[in-house]
């Protein structure tokens, strides 16, 4: 009886195990020339809605040009803008989510500044790993995905944090060249 318990207790966790990572894959990208702006503006006023958090986005430039998929940008900015509304707590009195757009010649820059809770020192080398998580729910995988979206785009995601001050993230993506 025990080797038959033990058997589909091993069964159970393997298809748990292939269900989650079936879960994390993602779809191949439809790539389009879109306007991120768009797309930012479009996430914003989601988050907004659904969170019910004003954000603030500042954005310096009139079009910007990226061969994306648009679900997956959706999916990066919904996933930080998540992140930084939850990093602020609720019952703090000043709360604060800017979201600035800026562009050089090769790369638009994208910064989502909270003024949330931070993120410890010692979390800092394990923010993009695949299953961490300092919350209380959610698998830890957000980070781990749009990191992989954002790299396979060409760009970067860093960011900079000061526990009890906030984080700053920042995506780079390249511009669409004319």
């Amino acid at each position: 009886k025990t080797i038959a318990l033990m058997i589909r207790q091993i069964d159970s966790l393997s298809a748990m195990a292939e269900e989650f990572s079936s879960f994390a894959k993602m779809p191949e990208p439809i790539l389009e020339n879109i306007d991120l702006k768009l797309v930012l503006t479009d996430a914003v006023d989601l988050m907004e809605k659904e969170m019910g958090q004003p954000i603030t986005l500042k954005i310096e430039v009139d079009t910007i040009p990226v061969l994306a998929d648009p679900h997956q940008l959706g999916r990066i900015f919904n996933n930080i803008f998540k992140n930084a509304i939850q990093a602020i707590p609720d019952q703090q009195n000043s709360k604060s989510i800017v979201v600035r757009v800026e562009q050089n010649q090769k790369n638009v820059l994208i910064t989502v500044k909270d003024n949330g809770i931070g993120i410890k020192e010692m979390d800092k080398n394990r923010i993009f790993e695949p299953k961490f998580t300092t919350k209380n729910s959610g698998m830890g995988l957000g980070l781990s995905i749009i990191k992989n979206i954002i790299e396979n785009y060409k760009g970067s995601i860093t960011f900079e944090s000061q526990y009890g001050q906030g984080t700053t993230f920042t995506v780079s993506l390249p511009i669409l060249n004319s």
